[in-house]
């Protein structure tokens, strides 16, 4: 089962989801992420939330996603209201899609570390959340309702 987190320009909340995902992942499950904008690298901040909460930070990357055209994601996963007013690729409306929606880190007043580490703790939650039970034996109404059911 594939999983495709997308966000604007893929550089924070998909990119944290993508880590926390491909360590929790299990029964074949495969984690990526991708914006309609990407950029160049990463938040900084996104890597040091990674790193003081013991999660990977290897070959993440900003990525568009055209780069998923033919990798048929089972299920996205939209972070960031913005995304969900632009055409999303076709595959969107094959997969099963959930929509998380979560303020941007880096736009929010405050401290950038605190910022970024309540995301990743409100992701990492909701997606040990998510593979908790075995969602490769749920059919897609199951599914919807699993990766609905864990931000109530």
């Amino acid at each position: 089962m594939k999983i495709l987190y997308l966000s604007t320009y893929n550089v924070s909340r998909s990119i944290l989801a993508e880590s926390i995902t491909r360590k929790f992942q299990k029964n074949n499950i495969k984690a990526g992420s991708a914006g309609s904008h990407h950029r160049d690298d990463i938040e900084p901040v996104a890597y040091r939330v990674l790193k003081n909460q013991h999660y990977s930070s290897e070959n993440l990357v900003s990525k568009s996603w055209d780069k998923f055209l033919n990798w048929e994601p089972d299920i996205v996963i939209t972070l960031c209201n913005k995304i969900l007013k632009e055409k999303c690729p076709a595959y969107v409306g094959k997969s099963v899609h959930v929509h998380w929606g979560l303020p941007d880190p880096a736009l929010q007043a405050g401290n950038m570390e605190e910022n970024f580490t309540k995301t990743f703790k409100i992701l990492d939650q909701r997606i040990k959340k998510v593979l908790d039970i075995d969602i490769t034996k749920l059919d897609k109404t199951e599914l919807r309702a699993h990766l609905k059911g864990v931000i109530e």
